[in-house]
């Protein structure tokens, strides 16, 4: 089954990828095939309001979001994760959540059934907000919810930290393994 990353880091190669890139290894090794979408490098804007995407699950903007739902609708899984900015996602995950949760949610929540994920990376604190928030697109979207051990949360500050958290390590392997058997329940 193909599961669909978006990684709302700013940074290349920080923990929020290696993260992502774990939990993939995990699935992997199930049989499920992971892409992995960087925001950092997509042509982004805020959602207009303007409802043309209803019924159509095009977005009339000429930037990179088109593409990126195409992938989520075609999807089986998504995994979102992003790391604590100012106790919240970062910008562009929020313009991601804006977007392809107005175009999904107006055209008859076309991504309901999906098996959902959410990782949260922070220094230290936050946590809690940004796998809540991440969930909420989950919820609205009809979207069954996979979930871990504990939150869904990496501690971690400068690249490479992610390696000296090994309980969030596995919090994330028990994570891709538990969304893995809601996939193939859904089979």
């Amino acid at each position: 089954m193909k599961i669909i990353g978006i990684n709302g880091s700013t940074r290349a190669n920080g923990n929020t990828q290696a993260a992502l890139q774990e939990f993939g290894r995990v699935l992997q090794l199930a049989g499920h095939e992971m892409e992995i979408i960087e925001l950092r490098k997509m042509k982004l804007n805020p959602c207009h309001a303007c409802g043309q995407c209803s019924g159509t699950k095009m977005c009339v903007q000429k930037d990179d979001i088109n593409e990126i739902f195409q992938k989520l609708d075609s999807a089986d899984g998504i995994v979102l994760a992003s790391p604590v900015y100012f106790s919240n996602v970062t910008a562009r995950m929020a313009m991601f959540i804006e977007r392809t949760g107005t175009m999904f949610c107006a055209n008859e929540r076309c991504f309901k059934g999906k098996i959902g994920a959410s990782i949260a990376v922070a220094r230290r604190a936050g946590t809690n907000v940004v796998y809540a928030m991440l969930n909420y697109y989950f919820g609205i979207g009809e979207m069954p919810i996979a979930s871990s051990r504990y939150w869904n949360n990496i501690m971690a500050r400068d690249r490479g930290d992610y390696d000296q958290d090994e309980e969030g390590i596995k919090i994330i392997q028990t994570l891709a393994h538990n969304m893995s058997n809601m996939l193939e329940k859904l089979r």
